[in-house]
C-alpha cells in the first residue's frame, strides 16, 4: 500500500509538472502567429523557426496541425509558400516524430511547389521518436488562449478568451537566438538604446549575386549588451541575429 501511495504521488507530480510548462516568450509567439494569422503570419514564424534553430516540440506541433489542416487548400502561391516553410522548420528539427507529417503532405498535396520542399524536408530526417499523428493537438483551443494539446480531451472549452499576448518588451537577452528576425527582437526586448551599421567586406565581392551579408546593424542595450544583425540579402530588407553579446556594462551608446 506504501508504494502504490508512493508511486501514486509520483504520478501526481509529474502530470502537474507536465500542466506547469508553459512556452517561452518565443514559443508563444510562434504559437499565436500559426493559429492566429493567415498565409503570411504563417511564414514569418516558419522562417523564424527554421532560421532561429527552435527545438520546443510542443510549438511544433502545432505547426504540424496548422500544415495538417491547410495543405489541402494551398491553391494560391503566398499560402503554399507559407506552408512550405512550415515543412522547412519541422524538417530542421531533426525530429523524426514529423517525418510522415511531411509523407503525408506530399502524397496527398495537389500543389508542386508545396510537395516540392516537403518531400525534400521529408527526405532530410529520418524516422524515430513517436509520430505525430494529425489531430493531436486541438488548434480551436490554442486560439481560445489554452494551451491544450490533446484534441480527443471530452472537456468543453470555455468560452474563448484571447489567446496569451506577447507584451512587446516582455522577453529578455536569453531569448534571442541566431537567426532571428530584428523585428521579432525588437517584439522581445522593445527599442534597443542606439543603434549603429556598418558595411561589410561581402559588399565588393563580384560573386555575391544575393548581397547576403553585405551590411549589418547593431543595436545597443544599456546594462545588457548588443546585438549585431547581418542582412539576408539587398533585394530583402530583412535583418536576422548574428551574434548576441552579453555585457551588463554595456553604455548603450556607439
Amino acid at each position: 500500500m506504501k508504494n502504490t501511495a508512493v508511486l501514486a504521488t509520483s504520478f501526481a507530480l509529474a502530470c502537474t509538472a507536465l500542466q506547469a510548462h508553459a512556452l517561452d516568450a518565443s514559443g508563444q509567439r510562434y504559437v499565436n502567429q500559426l493559429v492566429q494569422g493567415g498565409p503570411v503570419s504563417i511564414r514569418e514564424a516558419a522562417q523564424s523557426i527554421y532560421h532561429s534553430g527552435y527545438r520546443d516540440q510542443e510549438t511544433l506541433d502545432v505547426a504540424a496541425e496548422v500544415l495538417l489542416q491547410k495543405y489541402r487548400s494551398a491553391t494560391d502561391n503566398t499560402t503554399s509558400d507559407a506552408l512550405a516553410w512550415v515543412c522547412k522548420a519541422l524538417a530542421s528539427s531533426g525530429n523524426g516524430r514529423y517525418k510522415p507529417v511531411l509523407a503525408e503532405v506530399v502524397a496527398n498535396s495537389n500543389n508542386r511547389k508545396l510537395d516540392r520542399h516537403c518531400e525534400k524536408a521529408g527526405n532530410s530526417l529520418s524516422a524515430g521518436g513517436a509520430p505525430y499523428t494529425a489531430g493531436s493537438v486541438n488548434l480551436d483551443a490554442y486560439r481560445a488562449g489554452k494551451g491544450q494539446p490533446a484534441a480527443s480531451s471530452t472537456q468543453a472549452l470555455a468560452p474563448a478568451a484571447a489567446p496569451a499576448a506577447v507584451a512587446q518588451g516582455s522577453g529578455s537577452f536569453s531569448d534571442v537566438r541566431t537567426g532571428m528576425s530584428m523585428d521579432e527582437v525588437n517584439a522581445l526586448l522593445g527599442a534597443p538604446t542606439a543603434t549603429f551599421s556598418h558595411q561589410t567586406g561581402k559588399a565588393w565581392i563580384p560573386f555575391n549575386f544575393k548581397g547576403k551579408d553585405v551590411a549589418r546593424v547593431v543595436s545597443l542595450y544599456k546594462g545588457k549588451g548588443r546585438i549585431t544583425f547581418s542582412q539576408e540579402s539587398v533585394y530583402a530588407n530583412v535583418w536576422r541575429v548574428l551574434e548576441v553579446t552579453n555585457n551588463p556594462n554595456e553604455s548603450g551608446y556607439p
